[in-house]
């Protein structure tokens, strides 16, 4: 195994997963579940409803911070590499 057990891990919904692969930010309805640490400037794994990586983030604000305030800074994702292309 890559990643312990104990490392900080987010799983997203659907539409979130999709906008997270499209570069977008991740806001706090989209997080279905939430595993290790949530202290802001931690960096995540970011994971779909199956368990497939989808990149990196940075923890921007607490899970319980206000729905409108950004959770998530998405930092590289699986969509990267497409867009970088010409």
């Amino acid at each position: 195994m890559l990643v312990p057990v104990a490392a900080n891990k987010v799983v997203l919904d659907r539409k979130t997963a999709w906008l997270f692969i499209c570069g977008r930010d991740v806001f706090r309805k989209g997080i279905v579940k939430f595993m290790g640490s949530q202290r802001k400037g931690d960096w995540t794994l970011v994971l779909n409803e199956f368990g497939e990586c989808l990149g990196f983030a940075m923890i921007n604000a607490s899970v319980e911070e206000p729905a409108g305030e950004v959770v998530l800074r998405n930092v590289l994702d699986v969509g990267d590499f497409l867009r970088r292309e010409t």
